[in-house]
């Protein structure tokens, strides 16, 4: 693959990142909730830059978009680049290891990554913020999170793939 290929395919990710996190910040991820839980389209854009571009890119992708989170949030910065650092790299590896772009493959990525994400987050909160916090898992909020994220998953990854190969040309 050429040089520029892979920086159309970067700028690709930056672009659906920086919309995602003003979409994600924005008074209209209201109206995209479900009882009151949001898909993550950031996770679910890392994972897929990651799934699709390896885990170096996808560990480089996870721990901008992570910093920008903490910034924009306000929390204690490092938790979010922290964790979507760890996603970005594990699913890049999966996606090396995986032969072929299966739908299904992406599903259950975004699954289990919505879960680990839970689980970095709620340790790291645990460790640094509130002892015994494991708000991430409180009444189910997670496993709904991540039904939506495997949802929504298909046809992101769809688009972007679609948008890949006219970038191509």
């Amino acid at each position: 693959m050429r040089k520029s290929d892979y920086v159309k395919r970067y700028l690709l990710f930056i672009l659906l990142i920086t919309f995602f996190i003003f979409l994600q910040s924005s008074p209209l991820s209201v109206h995209l909730a479900l009882w009151g839980v949001s898909p993550d389209f950031l996770l679910i854009t890392v994972s897929l830059a990651a799934f699709l571009l390896g885990p170096v890119p996808g560990q480089i992708i996870g721990f901008t978009a992570g910093l920008f989170v903490d910034i924009i949030s306000g929390g204690l910065l490092g938790i979010s680049a922290f964790t979507f650092t760890i996603i970005g790299f594990g699913v890049g590896i999966v996606g090396q290891k995986v032969y072929g772009n299966s739908i299904l493959i992406t599903i259950s990525l975004l699954f289990f990554g919505t879960l680990i994400k839970a689980v970095v987050l709620s340790m790291l909160a645990a460790l640094f913020l509130k002892p015994g916090y494991f708000g991430y898992f409180s009444r189910g909020r997670i496993f709904l999170e991540a039904v939506l994220n495997g949802v929504i998953a298909p046809v992101l990854f769809i688009l972007i793939t679609g948008v890949e190969k006219r970038l191509k040309r």
